[in-house]
C-alpha cells in the first residue's frame, strides 16, 4: 500500500525542528516544537469557539424571526403590544425558546391558567418580601432584598406560537397596557412593570436592554400605524 503523503504544514514544522537540532540542540528544538503545537491547538480552539458563537447567533436570529411574524400580525389586529416588546419578553421569559414551557406548550410568556381547556404544570420563579411564609412545595431559590422562590403552578398550553402571541396581547390589553397605539417600546416596558406584569424589579430595564442590544425595534417598522 502507498503511504499517505505528509502535509506541507507538517513538513515545514519538522524541517524547522531538524534545522534547530543541528544548530541549537535537542532541548531548544523540543521547546520550539512544543510552542508550535500549542499555537496550533489554540488556533483550533479559537476556531471552534467562533463556530459555536456563529451557530448561537444564528439560532437567536431564527427565534426572534419566529416570534416577530405573529407579533406583527397581532399588532395589526389589536394595536396593543409592539413587536419589539413581544420579542424581548419572549427572549427573557423563555430563554430564547429553551424553556420547557415553550418546548412543551408554546407558552412563550409564562402565562398561567388554561387556554381552551389546555394546561401544563410547571415551576415558576417569583420575587416576594423576605417575611412571606413559604408554603408546601415551594422552594427558596435565593435570599436578598427580596426573596426569590420557585412554586408549582398551572400554565396555559397553546397549539401554536401565533395563538400564544395573540392570547398574550389580549391578556396584556385587559390588565397591563390598556391604552392602544402606544408607540414607544420604553413606555410599554415601564407600563408592564408598573401594572404588575412581573415581580422582577428589573423587568422593564431588562426588556429595554434586550431591545437595544439586538436591535429589535426594527420589527416595529413593519407594523401598520
Amino acid at each position: 500500500m502507498r503511504k499517505k503523503k505528509m502535509s506541507l504544514t507538517k513538513k515545514i514544522v519538522w524541517l524547522a525542528v531538524i534545522v534547530i537540532v543541528l544548530f541549537g540542540g535537542y532541548k531548544v528544538a523540543k521547546q520550539v516544537h512544543s510552542t508550535i503545537r500549542e499555537n496550533q491547538i489554540q488556533k483550533s480552539d479559537q476556531q471552534r469557539i467562533e463556530e459555536a458563537q456563529e451557530e448561537a447567533a444564528k439560532k437567536r436570529h431564527e427565534f426572534a424571526e419566529t416570534i416577530a411574524k405573529p407579533a406583527v400580525q397581532v399588532w395589526n389586529k389589536q394595536h396593543v403590544v409592539l413587536p419589539s416588546v413581544v420579542i424581548a419578553q419572549a427572549i427573557q421569559e423563555s430563554n430564547w425558546g429553551q424553556s420547557e414551557l415553550y418546548k412543551k406548550a408554546y407558552n412563550i410568556f409564562g402565562v398561567k391558567g388554561t387556554y381552551k381547556g389546555q394546561s401544563i404544570q410547571y415551576y415558576t420563579d417569583e420575587y416576594v418580601s423576605n417575611d412571606t411564609p413559604v408554603g408546601k412545595g415551594v422552594k427558596v431559590v435565593r435570599e436578598g432584598d427580596k426573596k426569590k422562590i420557585s412554586i408549582p403552578a398551572t400554565f396555559r398550553k397553546y397549539p401554536s406560537v401565533y395563538d400564544a402571541v395573540e392570547n398574550h396581547s389580549t391578556v396584556t390589553a385587559l390588565n397591563f397596557i390598556k391604552q392602544k397605539n402606544v408607540m414607544s417600546y420604553e413606555e410599554q416596558a415601564k407600563m408592564l412593570q408598573k401594572n404588575g406584569y412581573a415581580t422582577d424589579p428589573n423587568y422593564a430595564k431588562n426588556l429595554i436592554a434586550l431591545i437595544k442590544q439586538y436591535n429589535l425595534s426594527k420589527y416595529d417598522d413593519q407594523i401598520s400605524k
